[in-house]
């Protein structure tokens, strides 16, 4: 019996390492191969280890086959995690076919650290204050000031959370960040005054009249 049931375990942890190694030739970019080789190589490992723990039936070699199997459980996952995110730092892009990248402006650049200007209670604590997002039109006159110039706080009573340029996101930017055309603006304040600064953000700069030479 004992031979049968660490039989079964080799066939099932040999199945499982196969097809881990199907999904690293396989799998189309280096984020969908970790996480086909990391699931399934714990699983294969795990199964192959107890049943060399069944198939000797020794309290030593037991032990020793549950701690491997307990470190492989708990450091495959944060190892691939790990790679994961060096991957997505240094932009390794993702399938082509991939339709959702929710991490996308989510991080930090600088710090590395997860960032979030998703606020979905803020209706339920600060009732009378609303989020939004305004992006900076192509000739504005704030297009080029920093923040210090602009002096939203002071001027409109509003709080600037974060400034989204592309796929990075500044969060809880400092007076000498300069906004540029384009710059997605996530603004928490009160509608009235929000809607003060949706004017003057779109305010376009206007043209420099030549001077006419004849007088």
């Amino acid at each position: 019996m004992r031979e049968i049931l660490s039989g079964a375990l080799l066939v099932i942890g040999t199945t499982f390492m196969f097809l881990a190694a199907v999904g690293l030739v396989r799998q189309p970019d280096i984020y969908l191969r970790m996480s086909a080789t990391s699931k399934a190589t714990s699983l294969g490992v795990g199964s192959v280890l107890l049943a060399a723990a069944i198939y000797f039936g020794d309290f030593a070699i037991t032990a020793r086959a549950m701690a491997a199997i307990v470190f492989i459980m708990i450091c495959t996952p944060v190892a691939a995690h790990m790679i994961g995110r060096a991957a997505y730092f240094t932009g390794t892009p993702l399938w082509e076919g991939t339709l959702i990248d929710e991490l996308r402006g989510q991080y930090d650049p600088r710090t590395h650290e997860l960032e979030s200007v998703s606020f979905p209670e803020l209706d339920t604590h600060l009732p009378d204050i609303e989020m939004r997002k305004f992006t900076l039109p192509v000739g504005s006159d704030l297009e080029g000031l920093t923040l210090a110039e602009i002096d939203l706080r002071r001027k409109y009573d509003i709080t600037l959370l974060a400034i989204r340029r592309g796929a990075e996101v500044i969060s809880n930017p400092g007076g000498d960040i300069a906004i540029l055309a384009g710059d997605e603006l996530v603004i928490m304040g009160h509608p009235e005054r929000l809607s003060g600064v949706r004017a003057r953000i779109r305010r376009i700069r206007k043209a420099a009249v030549p001077a006419n030479p004849d007088g």
